[in-house]
């Protein structure tokens, strides 16, 4: 009868119980990259004014969030009241053609009449002729 000698333990038998761990967390990560969707939050929170008609959203050049408290943003940047005209004619300027930029306003619900009306004259002062107005169906209202 022959001896066979022992077969050495391996070294790196720790490491073969990880590689099924590592793929299954790559294929995880691969399926929320591919299921999940990403979207932008915006600067300022707002709950916009409810409406019953509704259309969709045109595309736009800029848009412009007005809070409860008159805190603008314009386009992820947060601008002073005063400032407004100044920053939409910058806007204006870098945009492709200037006779068709349009700006959408979201405006929180509790924003009163006369500062919307203020601003839309600063807008108009601006130069931009075509304004939407973003709304809520009564059914998305989120209370």
């Amino acid at each position: 009868m022959m001896l066979l000698p022992k077969p050495a333990a391996r070294a790196n038998q720790l490491d073969d119980n990880m590689i099924p761990l590592i793929n299954i967390v790559f294929l995880m990560l691969i399926f929320f990259m591919i299921a999940g969707q990403l979207t932008a939050s915006e600067l300022i929170t707002i709950q916009p004014p409810t409406s019953q008609q509704q259309s969709p959203i045109e595309e736009h050049d800029a848009v412009l969030l007005v809070s409860a408290t008159a805190v603008l943003a314009l386009d992820d940047a947060l601008v002073e009241a005063n400032a407004l005209a100044d920053s939409l004619q910058r806007k204006i300027a870098d945009s492709k053609d200037p006779q068709t930029f349009k700006l959408l306003v979201k405006t929180d619900a509790n924003v009163m009449a006369t500062e919307l009306t203020d601003l839309l004259k600063q807008v108009r002062a601006a130069g931009i002729l075509k304004v939407s107005l973003a709304t809520q169906s009564l059914t998305d209202r989120h209370d």
